[in-house]
């Protein structure tokens, strides 16, 4: 197994050095293997004359694009930690995010200063012409280091909703370890094109479309997250893109869009970060002719723990099996249902702990299994399957419901593009659920019920059924991987009916 980031760039640099690695949506804008590396030990000299010594902690704020990349790469390989924050991020969770990294140096597209300028203090650099700042770093001398070095790699933060977000703490071993396992899994083609659509702010973008390319000596195209899902199409057909990762909910928007003129070839896309209703799944395939393959991980893990792989045989609804340097149990069966369980997870990919919050990492952390409180249980062929979140749980008069198993069916409604369920407290039943939807149409809430009543159990249908403009919304709030935040919806949902003194 290669040791550290700056290692695997070596070994694709030796053995292909003008394979082309890193293109930008401007063709003539492109970096090699071996060109990444020189551009790389430059860096490293610009770092070092900036007084960033081993183990430093840089905070990056850009969107996707090579430069993005380079940075991710660049500050990782020259053994220094890796800090990216989403630049839709709120000041005050920002701040949290500072005191806990102990980050003291700023790397921040100018387009972003102005938000965060408060807590730079002369530690940072900005840049407003992102080509501009490349040519200058590689006018720079090269700058060699000792590259047997081991350790932190990146700090990424979770759980923001909250309020509160946990620093997890990757290494090179736990990293490295991880992309051994996606990429036996996957078992994709080398030399083909990646597109980067997920944040590079999150392990989403930086394992498959970015780490794996790498591995398989392919080519990335990190386009920005918010604007190539509505050109999905037409990027994939202009750079002839074979593998990409997306979330379900952009599968669901792009099931919305005209089927692609051309015959793209695409090879397969993974999709993760949470539960793709199989119905989707295989209404997507069918419509552009795509593989896909539904994967599950968490941060915490690095990136990945199983996936289905794009050759073999489907087993409809699982997320594949568990990587082969992964260790999978399900465990607590006695408090669920259906064989339903907790997932532990063990193997070198694990995380290192939440930063300064030994509390929160012990809670997670117990005899070197990693609990992650997602509920699922294993088939009789090893294949995984995920229902939910063990804190998603809902009681409501003495039942257990999930919010997916609702979610699920309420998704497909052709009026709605995305629902959520959440809970409200009730006196009678302990909680009532209440469906809030994405929908240009204010739809009966009973025909969505007598949609329902097809599909699942009479108690598990929600009461209240509300399209999210009515609550004063233009969409259901999302992260920018596009997970529901869940949180976040509950509390605008309590204060809507608290300042409104309507009942719910």
């Amino acid at each position: 197994m290669v040791k550290n980031i700056f290692n695997l760039l070596i070994r694709s640099k030796n053995l292909h050095p003008d394979k082309i690695f890193l293109r930008d949506l401007d063709k003539n804008f492109f970096f090699n293997f071996k060109d990444t590396v020189d551009f790389i030990l430059k860096f490293n000299n610009f770092l070092h004359s900036k007084g960033l010594k081993k183990q430093s902690k840089i905070v990056v704020i850009f969107e996707n694009s090579i430069l993005m990349s380079l940075l991710f790469l660049g500050i990782t390989s020259t053994n220094r930690v890796f800090v990216p924050v989403n630049p839709d991020i709120g000041i005050l969770e920002f701040s949290k995010i500072l005191k806990s990294s102990g980050a003291k140096y700023f790397i921040i597209d100018e387009k972003f200063k102005n938000k965060f300028k408060i807590f730079f203090k002369n530690r940072y650099v900005s840049i407003d012409n992102q080509k501009k700042f490349i040519k200058k770093i590689i006018k720079e001398k090269p700058l060699k280091f000792d590259r047997k070095f081991l350790g932190l790699s990146q700090i990424l933060y979770t759980s923001g909703s909250t309020g509160n977000p946990k620093g997890v703490m990757l290494t090179h071993s736990s990293m490295m370890a991880n992309l051994d396992g996606i990429e036996k899994s996957l078992n994709l083609k080398r030399f083909k094109n990646f597109m980067a659509i997920t944040p590079l702010f999150h392990n989403g973008g930086q394992f498959i479309p970015t780490l794996l390319a790498i591995k398989t000596f392919g080519t990335s195209l990190p386009v920005p997250s918010k604007t190539s899902i509505s050109i999905f199409w037409e990027i994939v057909n202009e750079y002839c893109i074979n593998y990409t990762l997306v979330m379900p909910t952009h599968l669901a928007y792009l099931l919305q869009l005209k089927k692609s003129s051309k015959k793209n070839q695409l090879l397969g896309i993974c999709c993760g970060g949470a539960k793709l209703d199989l119905k989707i799944q295989n209404k997507f395939e069918k419509k552009f002719s795509v593989k896909i393959a539904h994967n599950y991980g968490l941060t915490e893990a690095s990136s990945s723990v199983s996936s289905e792989n794009f050759k073999q045989k489907k087993n409809l609804g699982s997320v594949g099996k568990p990587f082969f340097n992964n260790s999978v149990k399900i465990v607590n069966k006695n408090k669920y249902k259906n064989g339903l369980g907790e997932i532990i997870v063990r193997g070198k990919n694990i995380f290192n702990g939440y930063i300064n919050n030994k509390k929160k990492t012990n809670e997670i952390i117990k005899k070197n299994w990693l609990y992650t409180g997602d509920l699922g249980c294993f088939d009789k062929k090893g294949n995984l399957y995920i229902l939910d979140r063990k804190d998603s749980m809902v009681v409501v008069s003495g039942e257990n419901i999930f919010p997916n198993e609702i979610e699920q069916f309420s998704n497909l409604y052709n009026k709605i593009k995305l629902s959520a369920v959440i809970p409200v407290k009730d006196a009678i039943t302990q909680n009532k659920l209440i469906l809030i939807y994405e929908s240009k149409y204010k739809i009966k809430k009973e025909n969505i019920m007598e949609f329902l009543y097809n599909k699942i159990s009479s108690y598990k249908i929600p009461k209240i059924i509300i399209n999210c403009r009515e609550i004063g919304l233009k969409e259901i709030p999302k992260a920018s991987n596009g997970k529901i935040l869940r949180k976040k919806l509950k509390n605008h949902i309590d204060d809507y009916f608290l300042s409104t003194k309507k009942n719910v």
